[in-house]
C-alpha cells in the first residue's frame, strides 16, 4: 500500500468522523436553537402582558444573547469533536510505530523528505526510530546523517544547506495541516 494510499484512507476516515461529528453537532446546535426560542417565547409572552414596548425591546435582546449564546455553544462542541477526532487520529499513528506498516511509512516518508537534497543532510527522528532510520539510510543509499532528537509519534525531519533548509515530514506535521482544512470545513458547514 502506498503512502498516498494510507493517507487517503486516514483521509477518508477523518472524514468519515468529520461528518458524524457535524451531525451530532448540528442536533446539538438545533436542541441550542429551540431551547433559545422557547426561552425567548416565554419572555415575549411575560412582558406583552405588562408593558408590549418593553417587552419587545427585552425580547429582542434576549434572542440575540440566545443566538450568540447558541453560535459560542455550536463552537464549543465543533472545537472539542475536532479536538477529540485529531487526538484518535494521533494516538492511531503513534501506535503504528514498531509494526512492519510503520517501518513502510518511515522509508516512505524518508525517502520523500530528501528527495533532491543535495550535500551533507542530517536526518532528525525520534529515539525510538533511530536504528529504523540508520536502517532506512543504508537501504536509500543517503548521505544523511542521524540525529534522534525528534519529539514526534512517527516520521522526519530533514535539515539541509547547513540548517536553513527543513523539511518537515512527520505525522505530526501531516496533521497539523489537515486538522485547519478540517476545521474550515466544519466551521463553513455549521455556518450554512
Amino acid at each position: 500500500m502506498a503512502i498516498e494510499d494510507i493517507f487517503r484512507a486516514l483521509e477518508e476516515q477523518a472524514d468519515g468522523e468529520v461528518n458524524e461529528i457535524l451531525r451530532i453537532a448540528q442536533v446539538q446546535a438545533d436542541a441550542i436553537l429551540k431551547e433559545a426560542s422557547d426561552e425567548a417565547e416565554r419572555i415575549t409572552r411575560a412582558r406583552v402582558e405588562a408593558a408590549e414596548e418593553a417587552v419587545r425591546a427585552k425580547s429582542a435582546k434576549a434572542v440575540n444573547a440566545a443566538r450568540l449564546q447558541a453560535r459560542r455553544d455550536l463552537a464549543a462542541v465543533r472545537d472539542e469533536a475536532v479536538d477529540h477526532v485529531f487526538a484518535d487520529a494521533a494516538e492511531k499513528l503513534g501506535a503504528l510505530r514498531g509494526t512492519k506498516k510503520y517501518e513502510e511509512i518511515f522509508t516512505a516518508l524518508v525517502a520523500e523528505a530528501v528527495k533532491g537534497v543535495q550535500g551533507d543532510c542530517t536526518l532528525h527522528v525520534a529515539s525510538a526510530d533511530g536504528d529504523l532510520a540508520k536502517k532506512t539510510v543504508a537501504d536509500l543509499d543517503v548521505p544523511c546523517a542521524i540525529a534522534p532528537d525528534l519529539e514526534t509519534i512517527g516520521g522526519v525531519v530533514v535539515s539541509y544547506d547547513e540548517g536553513r533548509v527543513v523539511r518537515r515530514n512527520t505525522f505530526d506535521s501531516r496533521l497539523v495541516k489537515v486538522r485547519g482544512l478540517a476545521q474550515a470545513k466544519v466551521a463553513e458547514v455549521l455556518t450554512s
